[in-house]
């Protein structure tokens, strides 16, 4: 009898074994998934299923118990009522126990072999995945400001894009230096509504200037208007300013969409290309005509620049995207 059983047990090893080796051929080539714990929660449902089969043999040892304390039973009755019809059925009747409990067993392996069988890793795969990423977005947005990501200017707005993931650091307004001097410098700055000052006097030798719009294309009645600013904090990745587009490329977030916009070829001052939000803001009372940093819609001019694609005069796009 312990021969049989030990017989089983083997026989139950061997099954789930086999089929816990076809199950985990996918996670072999699953190695290159960046999300490491996946693994670790598909073995955890293989775990699962041979707990079953531990529980199963628990099972096939409490049977041989019992076929233990039946034959004490005998014994006890032969010893009471002697041999007669007892010996000629004992062999009979081990034969029987045997098989129904052998019986009852293949059913339950049977059953938990079909549940390894319809075991469904990319299912699995699936939702696990979805919960890495609502956990990582829960754990940045808890995570705020603080490090990571990357930031740009949204030049020509006061607020920075309503989309998950992209959050105000400050709003101010838009300044660089005075668009005649040759020696200004050609980056534009996004200036804090609020400054702190240490001195009451300076070198006077660089100067900082309001930003000014020059041209009616880059928003209606634009000119001589003064240019808000926003910096914003995007949480995850990067972000780039495309000359040219209101898309962004597949895999990339659009911030959002503008005129390309640059200082005057006239002008003595350096510049730079920035782009201008294509709903344009401006700062309140600000419209007089102050000059300093000026901004004027960039064209495309043909010849080394092919057109098509681009064609002369047309005013040029942009967009801010993050990924």
């Amino acid at each position: 009898m312990k021969s049989f059983v030990l017989v089983l047990c083997i026989l139950f090893s061997g099954v789930f074994s086999k089929n816990a080796l076809k199950r985990n051929e996918p996670e072999k080539n699953q190695k290159s998934n960046p999300l490491i714990w996946l693994i670790l929660q598909q073995n955890e449902q293989l775990h699962a299923l041979r707990a079953r089969l531990v529980k199963l043999r628990d099972i096939a040892h409490e049977s041989q118990k019992d076929m233990i304390s039946l034959k004490r039973d005998m014994v006890a009755l032969k010893s009471r009522f002697g041999n007669f019809a007892i010996d000629r059925n004992d062999k009979s009747l081990d034969e029987i126990s045997s098989k129904v409990i052998a019986v009852a067993n293949k059913r339950r392996i049977d059953y938990l072999t079909t549940k390894l069988e319809k075991f469904d890793n990319r299912k699995l795969e699936k939702q696990i995945k979805k919960q890495v990423l609502s956990q990582m977005e829960s754990f940045n947005s808890n995570r705020g400001n603080s490090g990571g990501g990357d930031t740009y200017v949204r030049w020509g707005r006061s607020t920075c894009p309503s989309k998950k993931g992209t959050k105000l650091v400050y709003s101010g307004h838009a300044g660089g230096g005075w668009y005649n001097h040759p020696g200004a410098p050609a980056e534009p700055v996004c200036l804090p509504t609020d400054p702190n000052f240490l001195q009451k006097s300076g070198s006077n030798n660089a100067f900082i200037y309001g930003m000014e719009y020059e041209s009616d294309t880059l928003g209606t009645k634009a000119i001589d208007n003064d240019v808000p600013c926003s910096v914003c904090h995007v949480q995850l990745g990067t972000t780039i300013m495309i000359p040219g587009k209101t898309t962004c490329n597949k895999g990339w977030t659009l911030e959002y969409a503008g005129n390309l916009a640059a200082g005057a070829v006239s002008h003595p001052a350096p510049s730079t290309y920035v782009c201008i939000d294509l709903n344009p803001e401006y700062i309140h009372h600000g419209s007089a005509n102050y000059n300093g940093k000026l901004l004027y819609d960039v064209v495309g001019q043909c010849g080394s620049l092919p057109c098509p694609p681009y064609h002369e005069a047309y005013p040029l796009t942009c967009a801010v995207c993050s990924k």
